[in-house]
This record gives C-alpha cells, structure tokens and sequence, in this order.
C-alpha cells in the first residue's frame, strides 16, 4: 500500500511469502486496487496473478458501475437545483495517484435540510428504496447494490464535536459549473479523523482508513495544520492524533514502534474496512446488551416510520409492525438474528477485555 501511494518501488518479497494470504487479506481490508499498481511490479506466479486479476476486475466493475451511477444522481440532483457536499471516499480519492484506487461501498453526500424530502421522490423515481433514516441522514438503496447515505449534517447532534462542521457549505470550495461542494482540505483532515475515532473506539477499523492519512502526507500540501491541531486539541484527542500518526509512521514508512502501538496494530489487521459488528456489541455490560437488542427489535415509532409510513399517522399500529418485522426477518433474514446471538456470547470475554485495553491505549497515546 505505501508503495503503491507513494509511487516507489515495493521491497522485494520476503520468501516463502503466502500469496494467497495476502490477497484475502487485502480483500478483507477492501484494498485490493490500492496495492494493483505495487503488485504489478513484482513477479507473482501464475496461479495468484490469475486470481488477482479476475479479483481486480471484480472491484474495477463495481467502481465503474458506481461512478456511472453516481453521474446519474448528481445530474438529477443539479436539474432539481440542489446542491451537494462530496463526503469522505467519494471527495480523497480524488487525491491519491489513482482515484480507482480508493474504493468505497457507498456514496455519502450532504445536501441542505430542506433537500432531504425534496431527494426521496427524485431517488425513488431513479429506483431507490429508502432503507433506513437515523437524525442526520437517509440511507438508500437499489439492486442490492448502490447504497447512497443523504446527509443534512456532517455529523451527528449528539457528536461533541458537532459545531466543528456547521454550516459544512461555508467551509467547502464549489466544483467549476457545478453545484458541487468540496470541503476545506482542513475540514477534510478533520471529518476523516472524527470519522476514523468513531469507528476505532466502537466496531473497529481497518487499516486502509490510515491510507487517507498517507495522502495528506505526500499530496495535501495546501494546509492549516495549526487549525487543526487546535481543533484536536479542543475536543482532548491530541493523544489519539499521536497514536494515528504512530501508526501511519509504522504502517507506510517502517519506523519502529513501542510494543503497545504494535499491539494496537494487530488489532487493526485483525479488523475489516470500518470495523466488526460484534466489537461494537461487546462494548456493553449484560444489561447494556439486552437493551440494545430491545432497541434493536422494538424500535420506537418514528425510528420505523422509514419502513411503515402507515406509522406516522397511526403510531398506534406500532405493535403489528414490530410483529410483521420479526416474521420477516424470522422467515427471510434469519442471518441477522444468528449475527446477534453470537454478539451476545461475547459477553465479559477475555478477548473483549483485550480490545479494550487497546482502545484505551490508543486513545490515551502511546509511549
């Protein structure tokens, strides 16, 4: 990955090296197309450089397919003169030495408030069922494919750090002949960063989420380093900010690191892209557990009214659509349920305890 972002030769391989590891391992860290162009500079045998490339043009088709559509609902958005923020992958790729190279799962934009209803009809009509509305943005979905997140904010309400990224359209830069928006390559810094906190501290993440941070070293000159630092500081993650730099230095130039920061790097191999579900479950007590999953099965009315519009006039109905959930799930998503009955076993386990000293470690920094 260091090789490939940084445009130098890769280190001759060690012998013996386990190809095939390598490739599910860079699957599992969707990474693949970031380590294409390294890869290609050195001598695979025949067998591994066969499963590469149908792997690589598996993922080269979703990225094109992704971007085809992508110009279809910004054209329709624009012709509704609405305008948008490029969020998070879909604004750093344009960075790295290939936008290819960073992939994404889905497309995160932000639109004015005001926009979020006038969108619903105009996904709809492109095919999208709106599959899940939180206090900040709809999810859409379509072909069991695209998956397109409409925020109204940059972050939740009930994130400390929320006044960072108000008004998000005046600390962004309009796209030429566009209504497209782009933030502040400070504010960029700064929401990847929250972002990569976030998924650290509860499901985990991977290490191709370091890799946004190796393209502001080598290609994001243009920054107020300062301002964001005193950010940082504000909201008492300087400490976090030491460990992701630790572990950039460690990741993408070799430097040696203390044993813990290596222990938080285990952790991270041993992640996926923005984390595991069970990690995140396991951070509650018994009781905690047992409440989210009552949250989980038994959501409040306005939490389900995105799936049963019936409820926002007749909440009264709640209780016939908590029982018409669980027999769908029951009779066509019962892997959901085998999912959070295996979080619950990991109730006070050790391996728990583990990855909770190493989130503290990387919060409180490294020696």
């Amino acid at each position: 990955m260091s090789a490939a972002i940084k445009q130098t030769e890769p280190s001759t391989p060690f012998e013996g090296i386990n190809w095939e590891f390598l490739i599910a391992l860079a699957k599992k860290h969707d990474s693949l197309l970031m380590i294409e162009p390294a890869l290609n500079k050195l001598s695979l045998p025949d067998e591994v450089r066969k499963a590469f490339n149908e792997l690589k043009n598996f993922y080269l088709a979703r990225i094109i397919r992704q971007n085809i559509e992508a110009e279809n609902v910004l054209s329709r958005l624009e012709k509704q003169n609405i305008r948008y923020l490029k969020m998070k992958g879909s604004h750093i790729k344009d960075f790295y030495p290939d936008p290819l190279m960073r992939s994404f799962n889905d497309i995160d934009l932000l639109i004015d408030k005001e926009n979020l209803l006038k969108a619903k009809p105009l996904m709809e009509s492109l095919g999208y069922t709106l599959k899940n509305s939180v206090d900040y943005h709809d999810e859409y979905e379509k072909d069991s494919f695209y998956i397109y997140e409409l925020h109204s904010s940059l972050v939740s309400k009930k994130e400390k750090y929320r006044k960072v990224f108000e008004n998000p359209f005046e600390k962004a830069i309009q796209e030429k002949n566009s209504l497209g928006f782009k933030l502040r390559n400070e504010y960029l810094y700064l929401h990847l960063f929250f972002h990569l906190y976030n998924h650290f501290t509860s499901t985990g993440c991977g290490v191709r989420l370091f890799a946004d941070f190796l393209v502001f070293r080598e290609y994001i000159k243009d920054i107020d380093q300062k301002f964001i630092d005193s950010v940082i500081e504000k909201y008492k993650m300087t400490e976090f900010k030491a460990t992701v730099d630790e572990l950039t230095d460690y990741f993408f130039f070799g430097k040696e690191v203390s044993e813990k920061t290596e222990k938080i790097a285990e952790y991270i191999f041993t992640n996926e892209t923005t984390g595991v579900y069970k990690f995140h479950v396991a951070s509650f007590g018994f009781f905690g557990k047992i409440g989210f999953f009552l949250r989980n099965w038994f959501p409040k009315a306005k939490d389900l009214a995105f799936r049963y519009p019936v409820l926002e006039k007749h909440p009264v109905l709640l209780p016939v659509c908590w029982i018409r959930r669980i027999f769908y799930t029951l009779f066509f998503n019962r892997k959901a349920i085998k999912e959070q009955a295996e979080s619950i076993k990991t109730v006070n386990s050790e391996e728990y305890k583990q990855i909770k000293e190493i989130r503290e470690s990387a919060k409180n920094g490294t020696p």
